[in-house]
C-alpha cells in the first residue's frame, strides 16, 4: 500500500473518534470540548485528504484502490457530521437527506462501473462539492450554536445559508455525473 493509500486509511480511521467526539458534544457538560476536539480532527482529517491527493499526483502513484478509497473516506466523514448535525439541531433533515442520497447514487454507479471492470474518477464538481462541504463543516464544527436561543437562532439561520453552496454543488455533480454514466442506467455497453 502506497503513502497517498495509507494516509486515505488513517482518515477512515479517524471517522471513528470524530463520529464519537461529535456525538458526545451533546452532552452539555462537555460540548465546548468534545466540538473542539472533533473540529481538531475533521481539521486532521482534511489535511490528509489534501496530502494524499497531492502526493498520488506528484509522485504518479494514483491507484485503483486510491480512487475508490479517496472519496469513499471523504463521503464517511461527510455523512457522519450530517447524520450528527441533524441530531444536534445544527441542520434541517432534507439538507443532509440530499447529500447523503447523492452518495449513494454515485457509489451505486461506481459500483456497477467497477464490475465491468472500470473506475470512474471524482470530477471537478465533485471536488468543489467536497470542499465546500468540509470548509461549511469546520464552520459549524468551530462555531457551534452559540450560547443563548438568540445566538442558536442566528448560527441556525447561518449554517442553513451556508450549507445551500454543497447541497446545490451536490444536486448539480450528481446530475452531471448521472448524465455521464446514463449508459449504465440504460444498459448500454
Amino acid at each position: 500500500m502506497n503513502l497517498p493509500n495509507k494516509l486515505t486509511a488513517i482518515r477512515l480511521i479517524l471517522a471513528i473518534p470524530f463520529i464519537y467526539f461529535l456525538q458526545e458534544s451533546a452532552n452539555v457538560s462537555h460540548s465546548e470540548l468534545y466540538r473542539l476536539i472533533a473540529f481538531g480532527i475533521f481539521i486532521f482529517a482534511s489535511l490528509t485528504d489534501w496530502l494524499d491527493g497531492y502526493i498520488a499526483r506528484k509522485y504518479n502513484l494514483i491507484t485503483d484502490l486510491g480512487k475508490i478509497m479517496d472519496p469513499l473516506a471523504d463521503k464517511i466523514l461527510v455523512i457522519s457530521a450530517l447524520v450528527i448535525f441533524i441530531k444536534l439541531d445544527y441542520l434541517p433533515p432534507w439538507m443532509s437527506i440530499i447529500v447523503i442520497a447523492r452518495e449513494f447514487l454515485i457509489s451505486g454507479i461506481r459500483t456497477i462501473a467497477a464490475a465491468k471492470g472500470e473506475v470512474i474518477p471524482a470530477g471537478i464538481l465533485g471536488k468543489y462539492k467536497t470542499t465546500t462541504q468540509m470548509i461549511v463543516i469546520m464552520i459549524m464544527l468551530f462555531f457551534g450554536l452559540g450560547n443563548n436561543p438568540q445566538q442558536e437562532m442566528l448560527y441556525k439561520t447561518v449554517y442553513f445559508y451556508l450549507t445551500l453552496v454543497p447541497v446545490i454543488l451536490t444536486v448539480w455533480s450528481g446530475w452531471e455525473y448521472s448524465v455521464k454514466a446514463k449508459h449504465y442506467f440504460l444498459g448500454e455497453e
